[in-house]
């Protein structure tokens, strides 16, 4: 037995263990699982379940029994367990078991994998989920990520608060039953926009558990994979009640009101929308000046100052102390401050009137959240004859409230755009002469470089060892064409892979560097899979064919030597001997295509199903002719495949049809979503329900087939190499096998 089992399981890279069916006891063990385990072999089977477990983590020797019974009695076992090695470090650990067969005895077989690195990076990631969820927590904020169909993925606190669902309610559901009928196909069309586009806004009102109707305004961005490919939407709600109720009363207000809302409403910057709303209420407040000021620290500044007044245009300061706007940001007034005639209403001795000599005044507060910072006013060296009408207060407070609103906005999509940097890919940008610009926090602590010894810097001189590499050429490439381009490139200084999504401008570029170093890593452990798998079909081909003709040949040399002394017992030995080797060739033979489908497949290109369905109907004439059978195909497309395994595909389909009983098969074909589907029906008697899982599994041929049992699984393997899915839907009327290929 250990013989057998050093001959089979120690080139593996996973632990096996071999146990008596019937005690559990471990009766042999591969090489990699002694080194897995710290313990031998020999120490190993005088030892129970529990000597090389975590048993006060529950990882106990009854645990261990019932599973290995479980097995024993055919029903393979999936788990994941915790092993104690001789020195006390515990190792996580995923086991598989099963019945099998060696040396003609049974035995559960468990095929054990270190996955303790798996473990790490799952408790990682669990903790940087946290942190996001606890920072996303903090916004005040609506926060929602839905997957591609619109059902919610994650969200913060203040979805739960707002719509009185818990968490565990919310957990599914789909964003369209946050909102009444009428707002249906609003939201329906900015969810398919996101998609589409990148980016939607929409406003809809937010029906509550309650089924309290909210306003909302909805921000939501496309969220992609790492292949660009869309995985859902990510976004930002806000409660807009309020700005609705204004916004309601704008529309009934005359065409002052109207002229802020077109003017608010343009993509013009923000400052040249206030300059162009504070000229227009100027004229029509008639008074000289318009101007917007900020505070801080006790001081005021003009931002924007529109009219002849030389002490209030842009730039222009004052102390806070000496400014009307300290009476206008008084707490106990929520309307616009007015003056209409300074000296008459008794601000002649105010230090504000001694600096600024405004005679009339009207101003209202600009706040961001709950903070005052700035205001928006008008104002004259001359008074007025009249008291400002309520509509042009009204117009005053709305514009005011438009710029809070405005205002607040940047400032959430600053924080955004923060909070979006600390869970995105690191990026840079440099300008046309390759000076450094920009540095997230990401990119800095990825390559261990600080934004501060960099900003400002030429790229090439800061890293010498990128200069005259795929990096420069790239770069200089996006510059010179305005396309955006991409390349992989090894960064030795900090040890990792990075992919680089290079886009350009006038100013230069702006450049996403995705990490990854991991997938490198499995597409070299996929490359040396592939060459020990070329290395196995070689065997297969060569080393193991050979004694099988051997052992034919000489079963029909001792047959003609001996043929007038065999009697008919030795007879039948002998073509049993003779029909054993044969079908081991075959299940050789089967082996061998099915190892090739990967590593000796050809490019995909056009190719026309029904020319393939033609060929395999001349390769299996006799077969179907034998079996009384009929073929009937429908239109069948052109796609891009390998033929030669699109061909193997069909045939093996067919010929299974034809060797389970079907009289009648049909080929179909139809055009969906991402491709085609294909399928191939017979009405023969059916697989019983308790084989349909596993027609796809090697050797598994069924109970009625005289096949190898491993053309449904070299189905399955090409159907996967283009991209597709395979699988089988039976009834005691007959049988189907779906196909289908991606060409999208």
């Amino acid at each position: 037995m250990k013989e057998t089992v050093s001959t089979v399981f120690d080139d593996l890279e996973i632990g096996i263990t071999l146990h008596d069916p019937e005690t559990g006891a471990i009766v042999a063990v591969n090489s990699r699982l002694e080194t897995l385990y710290g313990y031998r072999e020999a120490e190993l089977q005088e030892m129970s379940v529990a000597d090389y477990s975590a048993t006060d983590e529950g990882f106990t020797q009854a645990a261990a029994e019932e599973r290995i019974r479980a097995a024993a009695e055919g029903e393979p076992q999936t788990f994941e367990w915790r092993i104690e090695q001789p020195d006390g470090e515990r190792v996580w650990v995923r086991v598989r078991l099963a019945l099998t067969q060696l040396d003609g005895e049974e035995y559960v077989i468990a095929e054990i994998q270190d996955i303790s690195e798996q473990k790490e990076r799952q408790r990682t990631l669990e903790a940087e989920r946290s942190f996001i969820q606890q920072s996303l927590n903090t916004l005040d904020d609506v926060f929602y990520m839905l997957d591609p169909n619109g059902r919610l993925e994650r969200w913060n606190d203040a979805v739960t608060e707002v719509t009185g669902y818990s968490d565990h309610e919310i957990d599914g559901m789909h964003a369209m039953e946050f909102f009444a009928a009428d707002d249906a196909e609003a939201v329906g069309r900015s969810i398919t926009e996101v998609i589409e586009t990148g980016s939607a806004v929409v406003e809809a009102d937010y029906v509550t558990k309650d089924g309290e109707s909210i306003p909302y305004e909805f921000t939501g961005t496309r969220l992609t994979d790492a292949d660009g490919e869309p995985r859902g939407i990510i976004g930002i709600g806000r409660d807009i009640a309020d700005r609705k109720r204004h916004l309601q009363r704008i529309e009934q207000q005359e065409q002052a009101f109207r002229r802020l809302h077109q003017t608010a409403s343009t993509s013009a910057p923000f400052e040249e929308k206030v300059a162009e709303l504070l000229d227009f209420g100027r004229e029509y407040l008639h008074v000289e000046q318009g101007f917007f000021t900020r505070f801080d620290d006790g001081t005021q500044e003009i931002v924007v100052g529109v009219g002849p007044n030389s002490q209030l245009q842009n730039g222009a300061t004052a102390p806070f102390s000496e400014s009307y706007c300290r009476h206008t940001v008084d707490p106990d007034s929520k309307s616009p401050l007015t003056v209409t005639n300074a000296v008459e209403e008794g601000w002649a001795d105010d230090p504000a009137y001694e600096r600024f000599e405004l005679a009339c005044y009207a101003g209202s507060t600009i706040t961001v959240g709950d903070e005052v910072v700035g205001t928006i006013c008008f104002a004259d060296r001359e008074p007025q004859d009249k008291a400002f009408t309520e509509i042009q207060e009204t117009f005053i407070e709305l514009l005011s409230e438009w710029m809070s609103y405005e205002l607040e906005r940047a400032e959430r999509e600053r924080k955004y755009r923060r909070l979006t940097e600390r869970i995105s890919d690191a990026y840079y940008a440099v300008d046309t002469e390759f000076t450094v610009t920009y540095w997230n926090d990401a990119m800095a602590e990825r390559i261990d470089v600080p934004a501060d010894d960099v900003l400002g810097e030429n790229l090439w001189e800061y890293f010498p060892e990128i200069e005259g590499t795929v990096i420069e050429q790239r770069f200089h490439e996006a510059i010179e064409t305005q396309e955006p381009t991409s390349c992989e490139y090894y960064y030795e200084p900090a040890d990792y892979w990075t992919e680089l999504q290079i886009y350009p401008d006038e100013d230069g570029l702006a450049v996403i560097s995705k990490d990854i170093t991991d997938r490198k890593a499995h597409e070299a452990e996929l490359e040396r899979s592939n060459e020990r798998l070329q290395e196995f079909a070689y065997i297969l081909s060569h080393d193991l064919q050979e004694p099988l003709r051997m052992v034919s040949s000489y079963v029909d040399l001792l047959e003609t030597e001996l043929d007038e002394h065999l009697d008919e017992e030795t007879r039948e030995y002998m073509t049993f001997a003779v029909d054993g080797a044969e079908r081991m060739r075959g299940m050789i033979d089967g082996l061998l295509q099915y190892s090739r489908v990967e590593t000796e497949g050809e490019a995909f290109e056009p190719v026309d199903v029904e020319a393939v369905i033609k060929g395999v109907r001349h390769d299996l004439q006799l077969s179907i002719d034998e079996a009384d059978a009929e073929l009937s195909v429908g239109s069948l497309p052109t796609i891009p495949a390998d033929d030669d395994q699109l061909g193997q595909l069909f045939q093996n389909l067919v010929s299974n049809a034809i060797e389970h009983g079907g009289s009648t098969i049909e080929i179909t074909g139809e055009e969906i979503a991402s491709g085609y589907r294909f399928a191939v029906s017979d009405d023969g008697p059916g697989i019983p329900t308790h084989q349909q899982d596993e027609v796809f599994g090697l050797f598994d041929k069924g109970d009625d087939s005289d096949g190898t049992g491993i053309g449904l699984a070299i189905c399955e393997r090409i159907v996967t190499r283009h991209n597709g899915d395979i699988w089988v839907e039976s009834t005691d009327d007959g049988t189907t096998f779906y196909v289908t290929i991606e060409t999208q």
